[in-house]
């Protein structure tokens, strides 16, 4: 789940990812790689939000325009390149040297500050926290997106609750305590599939729903 997300987020149209034939090879050898850690009990390596979405955003050359008084921001390339995914993880794997010290030094409320920044900065850009907002927003204000212009509000009103209902019941059933329960979690994730391309045309046209999914 978390790594669909983030593969998701980082490979949307808006990024302007080039991505070669060597991203093909990549995931094969992060399939060996989870293969043989599966093998030996080791934690399998994947996507990680907000952290995935984050590294491409720093190598984004980003192009700000202001329209209708509101400032919108395009991606005209990202530097792809290997070497700042294997700098940063190689700085990540020497924090093992800083146990005990100094990290048992470092309050938590420092370490907690940091994840909520970093969530918090992760929600620029992202289209659903975008739509949550324009539930409270007045329509004179929305910002000039191309779904703005082509579905009518309350269509994106009725996208976005749909949205909210299911990620309220993935939050239900991965938080929960019983175990029955997160078994469950999975199902629903599939599900999700047929409830987008099956239940949501009955409700949404087609077309708006490819221009919500276009941005």
């Amino acid at each position: 789940m978390d790594h669909n997300i983030a593969e998701s987020i980082v490979n949307t149209p808006a990024n302007n990812l080039k991505k070669g034939t060597s991203y093909h090879w990549d995931l094969f050898l992060l399939a060996l790689i989870n293969f043989a850690s599966g093998l030996f009990g080791f934690p399998l390596v994947h996507g990680k939000l907000p952290h995935s979405p984050m590294h491409v955003k720093s190598l984004s050359i980003i192009e700000e325009k202001v329209e209708q008084g509101y400032v919108e921001m395009k991606t005209l390339e990202v530097c792809e390149t290997r070497l700042t995914t294997i700098l940063s993880h190689a700085l990540i794997g020497t924090t093992a040297l800083m146990f005990p010290f100094p990290m048992q030094y470092i309050p938590q409320a420092v370490l907690d500050g940091i994840y909520i920044f970093v969530s918090l900065r992760s929600l620029i850009g992202n289209q659903f926290f975008e739509r949550m907002l324009l539930i409270i927003t007045e329509q004179s204000a929305y910002p000039p997106h191309s779904y703005v212009r082509r579905v009518p509000r309350y269509k994106i009103h009725i996208f976005t609750l749909f949205e909210i209902m299911e990620l309220a019941v993935l939050c239900y059933l991965g938080l929960n305590s019983l175990s029955y329960m997160k078994m469950a979690f999975p199902v629903v994730v599939i599900l999700l599939i047929p409830i987008r391309h099956l239940l949501m045309p009955k409700v949404i046209e087609r077309k708006y729903l490819e221009a919500l999914d276009k941005h």
